[in-house]
């Protein structure tokens, strides 16, 4: 009688830790749904957004007042969020031999991408002469005029007068456009060799289930299950243990 109580216990006891596994389960299971929503969500947002016009700026603060310089047309900037009307963005980020430049663009001025571009960024040098004026009474051998290769950035415009945005050991500058090479860099036409893509027939949408999610539909068929085998525990028929043979019975057998 007590080997049946016992029995018995031993068994609610198992059911018990089937309920708490299946309602761990439940709890977890809507947080794990949403990261790896929120994972794809970050796999399928555009990473670069393309300049398409002239005159898009770089702005150091989501300020119209802020201008940096503007950038190259045709090139793209990396996107890393979002900040109102504006985009955060970086520009020859991960770059050799470049200084990453982050700020702001007007979102509406750039067009974000679908695809990640081989040649994001336009990577471009411009020869800066500085000049000092001749004093005709210094000696033979005064350097007067000297040349240096700067990485270019972008343009800026100063009234009536046009810089360049430049680098120059380590320290970003604007230098005049009249000191520098002409310009000459080749467009990006990397966009117009990317493939359109195929035109694929929209999926049925998923049938409701009744306002059920997938949560409750898990613990619905999980508390089922626990519930069928709480009853094949309790209720399944008790194995008879065999008898040994009657004596004559063995007697007649053996006749």
């Amino acid at each position: 009688m007590f080997g049946q109580g016992g029995s018995i216990m031993k068994k609610f006891r198992f059911l018990a830790a089937a309920f708490a596994a299946a309602a761990l389960l439940v709890l977890f299971l809507p947080a794990f749904a949403s990261a790896a929503e929120s994972e794809e969500e970050n796999a399928q947002a555009p990473a670069y957004a393309r300049i398409e016009q002239d005159g898009v700026y770089l702005y150091r603060s989501p300020s119209a007042d802020s201008g940096l310089f503007v950038l190259p047309s045709s090139y793209f900037v990396k996107l890393s969020g979002e900040a109102g009307e504006y985009y955060i963005v970086e520009y020859l980020s991960g770059t050799q031999g470049r200084t990453a430049v982050r700020g702001y663009c007007l979102r509406e001025e750039v067009t974000p991408v679908d695809y990640t571009p081989a040649t994001p960024y336009l990577y471009y040098a411009v020869d800066v002469t500085f000049r000092t004026e001749a004093d005709t009474g210094l000696p033979a051998g005064f350097i007067t005029e000297y040349t240096v290769s700067a990485p270019y950035y972008g343009t800026f415009r100063f009234g009536s007068s046009t810089y360049y945005y430049v680098e120059l050991n380590g320290a970003f500058g604007y230098v005049p456009a009249t000191a520098c090479s002409l310009l000459d860099y080749p467009l990006n036409t990397e966009h117009t060799e990317t493939p359109a893509p195929e035109e694929t027939e929209p999926e049925p949408e998923p049938q409701q289930s009744g306002g059920l999610s997938v949560a409750g539909i898990v613990l619905l068929c999980v508390l089922g299950a626990a519930g069928l085998g709480l009853l094949y525990f309790l209720f399944r028929p008790a194995h008879a243990k065999k008898s040994a043979p009657r004596e004559e019975e063995a007697e007649e057998f053996y006749r």
